[in-house]
């Protein structure tokens, strides 16, 4: 669907088209032009206003689809009403029968634009007639080619307006019914074909530029003798009717026009409060639109799918999206949280399946290129989208151009979908079936999550919201602007976001058709490929003739084909009337070929069979005939290039190959990519991006180049490399001295082998270092190395060799002496010295002297020298055997032991259990060396001392003893000592702070909550107390900002209370404060005639912003009035009276009370005859001259909560009017008196 279409068939949706809330899909969507050309006429009239004739290209008043769409409402909930309406089209984006519901009242605008509503101007108190004088280019410019003009405004209720006329309309909306101009045009000898004539139109106050459907249809229309009329919108600033002469006009035409406007035709007032001014030559039309309320947008995520037609020559398919509640959830809670509006997680892609009736052939299918969405109507604290503002369309410029994806006709919605899920955000299709049916579908692409558009994409500069102002009616502050462009910045392009493609007709003569036959389909498809299907609806659509067939009139046709025959351009034609009839015969037609992009014109006779009707290869003029005549120009299809290159990213983009190709425009190549690159692949490249289409190049008329980038397939694994050091220790005889030492230096790579050139690479990395440090050979007693050290090694890499080092030890000389010693007399009994070398063991043993002494009744103590013999080292080795007396011995052992216990009060156990133990023994002794008995032993030791034992700390308890204090004087014969520490549990204190963050300062700082013991768990009461204490506050009008949860149990420190802090900030409250200013108009010198006096009054309002703690203000709006402007006041006519003032003019309202007087004067009157002189009687004094003295006291503020009641009457100064009195009787001889009015 087209931009114009889809934005206005989805306003249609919302219900506010003309105030109904169903749009019937076959309503007209371009204008039905009726140009009637009168008979020769050689009387020249008086011109009236200015026509200029203009040469300008013949394309001027095209433009593109971005550029002509302003029907567009904001998608911020817009529902049916007869006083929010904004442009519509010809078709509602569900079925053609349906009416809107409460659901639909946030569709979307599906209409882009680069500003398409006229931003907001600073001039917002200038009146239109002012403005619309500022144009650039006048329309009171005489000229003499056009004289006579007359036009009136027929609107749809059936007024007929003419110049200068004014209506009040019910709403902000006006629809024509048609325009009807009439004008004599006159050839002045500057006059040629080819000649454009600008008829200028000025349109002030209107918010969206598809204003276009209510003053022409897009496309030229004929006008019979003269040439053709089309309106030119292109440029809002320089509107015109633009007349193209051929060359039938010769002299002179009296021409009547009758543009019937488009169902959708509407003009939307930008400003409420200001007039729509529609001026065409001169010939002014003035609209008086009712002030916009603005309620609350509220609707759910939604698809909206339509069809409608703007051109005579095509209809339009278009998708949007919208959801007003996604957006009211983010703004209201500061952009923390969107909800949950029903939002799909995929892309959305909408299919439609299209059947046309019987008309002409589609020529054409073309998606738009880039995705659209507007800007959103905001309400003025920016917490919500409203109904009614009005908004404008931008064009995501972010988005790469739409890509169109081949695929074979009657391809399913399965196939569809896939396809361009993996093709991407605005992708599109587009297939003829073959049968008579096509096939389009777009991808909008995700609404939500990882990949979907936001606001910063486009619209960097992050100021959104102070953008879409410009364009609403409602104001929002700078800081509120902020904040919205804030919240903005990173949220999703929901509202208003959409897609079109136009379908293109050859015959823009006739009535052409999507057939109710024609079906729309929505899905979601998640990123695991996952289909749902959102909604499917019935669609059609129809096309209007640009103009109709007159009685008796025959056509003339223009085919635009192919060498095949096949129409390749919207046919052109006229309608006229051959000689011989009743009807003066028209002008001949002049056949003209085009320039077609892809085509060059066959200039030689190559006549198409299958093509009824005559070749031209040239320019032509053309008689009508009785019968109706078709011609058409023949075109050969263009050759086209394109180039496939393939490309080696890995070997710095060298180019493998290329591939050249060639074929006719609009075709699509049978050339693949596949198997080249499969041939690449085997040979172990893989594929890294193929540009080229999957389908195959479709030929324009431009070189396309395409590239395949290829790169080679690579095997990576991690080495790991280990270079050793080996040192052997061995003796003389090569035995193990020491065991072996080893070193090792391990090294590690990630090697990447090429599989193209099998070339692997990649650096070694030093994992513990390079170098083996320097190693002294270990010492052995009694053995001397033949090298005390092995030097260091450096520079080792993973290349390196082993490296392997052999110590050998050589044995020194040695000695020993064994020496046996009686340990009960302390003497040496005897000495054995021995001599040999280290490391060799000697014969020698000890046992045969050790027997000698063990037959005497002496017993080992003890054998130093070794079993098996000495083994010499290094040093002198000594051995000594010692020898006692054997004892028959008698051995009495005690052990005492002290237990201390540490306990709660309850008895369980605080801490482990702490014993002490000390032992005793006692020995009985016979020599029986000596045979004597020794004597009996006491208690070894005799006493000894339980040490002092300090109590352990547990947190939160103290001990009832802090130490167990020492027992002395324990011997072998004292009893085992008990004792017990019992710990007794600490108490502990919740505190709580309050502070007030708004005034900064604390409140309450740590105030006692509840106490108890460590590690018991808090009350319930003291729970209940602190809510309490924090809901007090809240009622005396502070506001929660953060409060501390209460800990479950005291702790176990003692030293520290437990706090909790409570945050706070004064709560604000607002308070509407208003009052009433006057403009008093006061009568005077009229007597018992004398008008009463005539007030208008002006409100001004305003809300402030109270702390509810000080009751301080802490913001006010600015004041507002409820009107600009006090009406203009005439003054009542009064028979035999004059006044001074006949009208008091409009003034602007001011927040000060206004006071004007007018004066009566009774005219003179002339006696028929004279009248005998009257003594004046003492009453019959001239009364003093009045004077007026106006006091307006200054303006006061209203308290908070009181109404402001401004005084309303005037304040006289009695002594002052008595002494003005006296001086304006004495100016009043001198002649001179006059009016003085005291002011403010």
């Amino acid at each position: 669907m087209g931009l114009v279409s889809v934005a206005i068939a989805t306003l249609a949706m919302y219900g506010i088209v003309g105030g109904s809330q169903t749009v019937q899909a076959d309503e007209q969507s371009s204008m039905n032009s009726q140009v009637t050309s009168v008979s020769d006429s050689s009387e020249k009239t008086e011109t009236e206003k200015a026509v200029v004739p203009t040469p300008i290209s013949e394309d001027a008043s095209s433009v593109s689809e971005n550029e002509i769409m302003d029907a567009a409402q904001s998608v911020s909930g817009l529902q049916s009403s007869s006083t929010e309406s904004t442009l519509s089209e010809d078709s509602s984006p569900s079925s053609s029968n349906s009416s809107s519901t409460e659901e639909e009242s946030s569709k979307p605008s599906p209409t882009p634009s680069q500003s398409e509503t006229t931003p907001k101007t600073e001039e917002t108190n200038t009146a239109p007639q002012t403005r619309a004088a500022r144009s650039r280019r006048s329309v009171t410019e005489a000229l003499s080619q056009i004289s006579d003009f007359k036009v009136t405004v027929t609107t749809k209720d059936g007024t007929t307006m003419s110049s200068g006329d004014e209506k009040t309309l019910s709403n902000q909306e006006i629809a024509f019914e048609q325009i009807h101009m009439k004008f004599t045009l006159t050839q002045d000898g500057t006059l040629k074909a080819g000649t454009k004539i600008r008829i200028p139109v000025k349109l002030v106050n209107n918010a969206y530029r598809a204003y276009y459907s209510n003053l022409g249809s897009g496309t030229e229309e004929p006008i019979n003798g003269v040439g053709t009329i089309k309106f030119e919108h292109s440029d809002p600033n320089n509107l015109a009717y633009v007349i193209t002469l051929n060359n039938q006009f010769e002299g002179q035409k009296i021409v009547e026009i009758t543009q019937k406007a488009a169902t959708i035709g509407k003009f939307t007032a930008k400003s409420s409060y200001e007039n729509i001014v529609l001026e065409i030559n001169g010939n002014t039309f003035t609209f008086k639109p009712q002030p916009r309320t603005f309620e609350k947008a509220q609707a759910p995520f939604a698809v909206y799918n339509s069809a409608s037609s703007d051109k005579a020559d095509s209809i339009k398919l278009g998708t949007s999206t919208g959801d007003a509640n996604y957006y009211n959830n983010l703004l209201s809670s500061d952009g923390k949280n969107p909800g949950q509006t029903g939002i799909p997680q995929g892309d959305i892609i909408s299919i439609y399946r299209i059947k046309p009736d019987n008309g002409s052939k589609i020529i054409s299918i073309k998606p738009d290129p880039k995705r659209y969405t507007s800007t959103l109507a905001i309400s003025e604290d920016g917490k919500y989208l409203v109904k009614g503002d009005t908004p404008s369309s931008i064009s995501i410029k972010s988005d790469p151009d739409n890509k169109l994806i081949d695929l074979p006709a009657n391809s399913t919605n399965d196939t569809l979908l896939k396809a361009l899920k993996q093709a991407g955000k605005n992708s599109s299709v587009v297939i003829d079936n073959g049968d008579g049916t096509y096939t389009v579908a777009i991808n909008l692409g995700k609404m939500i999550g990882e990949g979907a558009t936001t606001y910063h994409e486009i619209w960097p500069t992050d100021d959104y919201a102070q953008m879409g102002d410009k364009y609403q009616e409602i104001n929002r502050t700078e800081e509120v602007n902020k904040k919205v462009s804030a919240i903005l910045k990173d949220a999703s392009v929901i509202q208003g976001t959409g897609h079109s493609t136009r379908i293109t007709f050859a015959d823009s003569s006739i009535k052409n058709t999507i057939t109710n036959e024609s079906r729309s389909y929505s899905y979601n498809v998640d990123d695991n490929g996952n289909v749902t299907k959102l909604k499917e609806e019935t669609i059609s659509a129809a096309t209007t003739p640009s103009n109709a067939r007159a009685e008796g009139q025959k056509k003339i046709t223009i085919h635009y084909v192919d060498t095949t025959g096949k129409e390749i351009e919207t046919q052109d034609y006229q309608f006229g009337f051959p000689a011989g009839g009743s009807v003066p015969k028209s002008p001949d037609y002049k056949a003209t070929p085009k320039t077609i992009a892809g085509y060059t014109l066959v200039m030689t006779q190559n006549p198409i069979t299958s093509i009824s009707g005559k070749q031209l290869t040239t320019s032509q003029s053309i008689a009508f005939e009785n019968n109706d005549q078709d011609f058409y120009y023949v075109y050969a299809v263009n050759k086209s290039n394109a180039k496939v290159t393939y490309i080696d990213d890995t070997d710095g983009n060298k180019v493998l190959e290329t591939k050249e190709l060639t074929g006719d425009y609009n075709t699509t190549d049978s050339y693949r990519t596949t198997e080249t690159i499969k041939k690449y692949t085997d040979q172990n490249y893989e594929l890294v991006k193929d540009e080229y289409p999957p389908t195959g190049v479709k030929y324009n008329d431009k070189l396309q180049t395409f590239e395949v980038h290829l790169k080679h397939k690579t095997k990576t694994e991690t080495q790991k490399r280990t270079v050793k050091e080996t040192i052997r220790y061995v003796y003389e005889n090569g035995t193990e001295a020491k065991p072996t030492y080893v070193a090792t230096l391990d090294f590690t790579r990630t090697a990447t082998t090429d599989l193209v050139t099998n070339v692997t690479t990649g650096d070694w990395t030093a994992e513990n270092g390079t170098s083996f440090v320097a190693v002294t050979s270990p010492t052995i007693k009694g053995y001397t190395p033949d090298l005390a050290e092995v030097p260091a090694v450096d520079n080792i890499t993973a290349n390196s060799y082993n490296i392997e080092k052999t110590v050998v030890y050589k044995a020194n000389p040695a000695s020993a002496k064994v020496t046996y010693i009686d340990d009960t007399t302390g003497e040496t009994l005897e000495t054995k010295k021995l001599n040999g070398r280290y490391g060799r063991t000697d014969p020698y043993r000890t046992a045969e002297t050790i027997k000698t002494y063990t037959d005497r009744n002496y017993e080992l103590v003890s054998d130093g020298y070794p079993a098996t013999g000495v083994t010499y080292n290094e040093n002198l080795q000594t051995f000594e055997v010692h020898l006692r007396h054997k004892m028959d011995l008698v051995e009495d052992r005690r052990t005492v032991y002290e237990t201390i216990k540490y306990v709660y009060e309850d008895n369980t156990e605080a801490a482990d259990t702490t014993v002490q133990i000390l032992d005793f023994v006692r020995l009985i002794k016979k020599d029986l060396v000596t045979n004597k008995i020794v004597r009996k032993y006491s208690w070894i030791p005799s006493t000894r001392t339980f040490p002092e034992v300090v109590s352990p700390k547990v947190d939160g308890y103290t001990p009832d003893k802090a130490t167990v204090a020492a027992v002395e004087q324990i011997t072998g014969d004292s009893a085992d000592i008990e004792e017990t520490v019992t710990y007794k549990a600490d108490k502990q204190k919740v505190t709580y702070t309050i502070i007030d963050d708004t005034a900064q300062k604390t409140l309450k700082d740590k105030e006692v909550l509840t106490s108890g013991g460590s590690d018991t768990p808090l009350l319930a009461s003291a729970r209940e107390k602190y809510d309490l204490m924090v809901n007090a506050y809240l009622a005396q009008g502070y506001e929660l900002v953060s409060k501390d949860q209460l800990p479950a149990k005291f702790d176990l420190d003692s030293s520290h209370d437990q706090n909790v802090v409570v945050h706070l900030k004064h709560g604000i409250t607002d308070i509407q404060e208003s009052k009433d200013v006057n403009l008093t108009v006061r009568y005077h010198g009229a007597g018992d005639q004398t008008p009463e006096d005539k007030v208008q009054t002006a409100t001004w309002t305003r809300t402030v912003t109270k702390d509810k703690i000080t009751g301080t203000e802490v913001s006010a709006t600015a004041w507002t009035s409820d009107k600009a402007n006090y009406d203009a006041v005439p003054s009542p006519v009064i028979p035999g009276y004059s006044v001074d003032i006949e009208t008091v003019p409009s003034e602007a309202v001011t927040q000060e009370n206004i006071v004007k007087d007018v004066h009566y004067t009774a005219n003179p009157v002339t006696p028929d005859k004279p009248t005998p002189p009257v003594v004046p009687s003492v009453s019959d004094k001239p009364a003093p001259p009045t004077l007026t003295v106006v006091q307006t006291p200054p303006t006061k503020l209203a308290p908070a909560k009181e109404k402001f009641l401004p005084s309303t009457g005037d304040v006289q100064d009695g002594s002052t009017f008595t002494m003005l009195t006296g001086i304006g009787l004495l100016l009043s001889a001198l002649g001179l008196v006059g009016r003085c009015k005291k002011e403010d």
